[in-house]
């Protein structure tokens, strides 16, 4: 006997009024069947709530987790291994299977990011230059690489790294040699940006970095004072920077997998040397 059945007929009852009593006695006469007051009242409301067959819930998962091919496990492993990247970064080399599998072939095998509580996130417009070397930007890292200072270069338009280079003494003198050697490579910037720090000339417009570049014809661009997001483009650098190194054998090794080989999320997943070289 079909549950559907006596549910049709339990309906009909309801439909003349009976009581859910009665109808417990009714069902129980004509179907032999034992059911309670509690079961008829969660049939009376799902009816009600949905439009119901009368037959039962699928015992059937919404989510099927299929089994993953070991290659492709192994694959992900070792790309964690070797990289450091996380799910997201892993799905743009391994497209056979969604992020969120990735994601738990990472926590299977507990090589997940134990990150810190994160902070609140300052809500700011995203904004970049259209068109290579339009804008550079540049730093010096709060965090030292073997007691060296980290000055970095990057393009503003593809994320692409022009100079990572490691420097005993930080002056005017030194970045702005740097800034030359690097412009005989990729030619000079229209716009550089930086943040007010003494190397680059704090507030003052006539400073030695000022001074350079103005000879090159080039417009320096300091950021707001509190306003640590106009230059985020550089400052999530050196965060990616602290983070990957580990997994390279040198800071130039970083540099030339993070122009070359690293998707970048807001381009794509393309790696900046695609953006930065595409003519």
């Amino acid at each position: 006997m079909k549950k559907e059945e006596i549910r049709k007929e339990f309906f009909k009852l309801r439909i003349k009024n009976h009581s859910y009593e009665q109808c417990r006695k009714i069902i129980k006469a004509q179907f032999e069947y034992e059911i309670t007051k509690r079961t008829l009242q969660r049939w009376n409301k799902r009816l009600n709530e949905t439009e119901w067959n009368f037959e039962d819930k699928s015992r059937k998962p919404k989510t099927i987790h299929y089994k993953i091919d070991s290659k492709i496990e192994n694959k992900i492993i070792e790309l964690r291994s070797k990289t450091g990247y996380g799910a997201n970064k892993i799905s743009c080399f391994v497209k056979e299977i969604s992020e969120s599998s990735i994601k738990r072939i990472l926590n299977k095998h507990h090589l997940t990011n134990q990150n810190p509580r994160r902070k609140k996130r300052i809500k700011y417009i995203r904004w970049q230059r259209e068109h290579p070397n339009s804008l550079w930007q540049m730093d010096v890292s709060d965090q030292k690489i073997k007691d060296k200072y980290c000055f970095a270069v990057i393009d503003d338009c593809s994320r692409y790294c022009l100079g990572l280079i490691d420097l005993n003494n930080v002056t005017a003198f030194v970045v702005t040699h740097v800034l030359d050697k690097l412009a005989m490579v990729y030619g000079y910037p229209r716009e550089i940006l930086t943040d007010n720090g003494s190397v680059f000339g704090l507030r003052s417009k006539h400073s030695k970095f000022d001074r350079w570049c103005r000879k090159r014809g080039i417009k320096h661009i300091r950021t707001a004072i509190h306003s640590p997001t106009t230059t985020g483009k550089i400052e999530r650098f050196f965060q990616t920077l602290s983070k990957e190194l580990i997994f390279c054998k040198n800071p130039e090794h970083f540099r030339m997998r993070y122009n070359h080989f690293r998707p970048h999320k807001s381009l794509d997943g393309k790696p900046p040397s695609e953006i930065y070289f595409r003519g």
